[in-house]
C-alpha cells in the first residue's frame, strides 16, 4: 500500500492519463466521445498532447476526467503539479516532446534522435567556422599588403 501511495504522489499527469486510458483499453476517440457526453468538446490530438505533456487539461476538464475515470480529482491536480515541477527541472524535455509529437515517434526515439540532430548541427557548424577561418585569413592577408 505504501509503494502505491508513493507512486501516486510522484506520477505526472501525462503518466496518469496514459495509464488510465490503457487500463480501460480506450482509444483517443473513446475519451473524446465520453468527455463530449459530459459536456466537454475536445479533439483527439488534445488528448494525445496531454499524454505527451505538451498541454495540460484545465481544472474544468480535470473534474470531468475524474468523473470519467471515477477517481478523485486531487490525484489529477497532484499529478499536474508534478508535471510542472518535472518540466521545470528539465526544460529541454519540452523540445523533445514537441519533436516526438510533430514526427510521430516514441519519446525514446525522439530523445535519441534530437541529440543526434544536435550533434550533427554542432559538427556542421564547426566545419563551417573552420572553412570561414581560411577565407578570413585570406581577406586579412590581402588587406595587410
Amino acid at each position: 500500500m505504501e509503494e502505491e501511495k508513493v507512486d501516486i504522489e510522484t506520477r505526472t499527469i501525462e503518466e496518469l492519463l496514459l495509464q488510465l486510458r490503457k487500463e480501460k483499453d480506450w482509444t483517443y476517440i473513446h475519451i473524446v466521445d465520453e468527455l463530449y457526453k459530459l459536456g466537454i468538446t475536445i479533439e483527439e490530438k488534445t488528448v494525445k498532447k496531454w499524454e505527451l505533456g505538451l498541454e495540460y487539461p484545465n481544472i474544468e476538464i480535470i473534474y470531468k476526467l475524474s468523473e470519467l475515470y471515477m477517481i478523485p480529482s486531487e490525484r489529477f491536480i497532484t499529478a499536474k503539479t508534478n508535471s510542472y515541477e518535472k518540466g521545470m527541472a528539465s526544460i529541454h524535455m519540452v523540445f523533445i516532446k514537441w519533436f516526438c509529437y510533430i514526427t510521430g515517434v516514441s519519446l525514446k526515439i525522439g530523445y535519441i534522435g534530437l541529440y543526434v540532430i544536435i550533434a550533427i548541427a554542432l559538427i556542421w557548424s564547426l566545419y563551417f567556422f573552420i572553412d570561414k577561418v581560411d577565407t578570413f585569413m585570406e581577406v586579412r592577408a590581402r588587406m595587410n599588403r
